[in-house]
């Protein structure tokens, strides 16, 4: 359809430090971390009618995955994202340059597809991510 726009032609990135960004190579398919916006009960004896209140508690920032087809330099680099301290960041661009950015700060690498004859060898780069995931519209 006439202005939607899909991941065909968009990138990932990665980062050490969220200042200098490299490609991530062979994305086969990326998600963006939602935020999920918890609620505390605030009922008490003064609520009317015996309606239960609710007001707002932190929110929990979500998962980021990232699958790869798998190559010797993209899982090294994916190793490293793991080994890293203090976390890694990502930015997903899509095709029309609307871009998200976050910080994953317990990336686990999986590896898939070596338990089947006629299968592509893959990775997914997995974890939780830290803060609010960055929307920038494209220019």
């Amino acid at each position: 359809m006439s202005g939607e726009t899909e991941l065909w032609g968009g990138k990932v990135e990665r980062s050490p430090d969220g200042l200098t960004y490299t490609p991530v190579a062979k994305v086969t398919g990326v998600s963006v971390p939602t935020l999920t916006k918890n609620t505390r009960q605030r009922t008490t004896l003064d609520s009317p009618a015996k309606i239960h209140e609710y007001g707002t508690g932190f929110a929990e920032p979500g998962d980021l995955s990232i699958s790869c087809l798998y190559t010797s330099e993209g899982f090294t680099a994916a190793k490293a994202d793991e080994a890293n301290p203090g976390g890694t960041y990502y930015r997903i661009t899509l095709a029309n340059g609307d871009a998200f950015d976050c910080r994953m700060i317990t990336p686990v690498v999986e590896v898939a597809g070596l338990d089947q004859l006629d299968a592509d060898a893959t990775f997914t780069i997995s974890g939780k991510t830290s803060g609010e995931t960055e929307f920038t519209a494209a220019a």
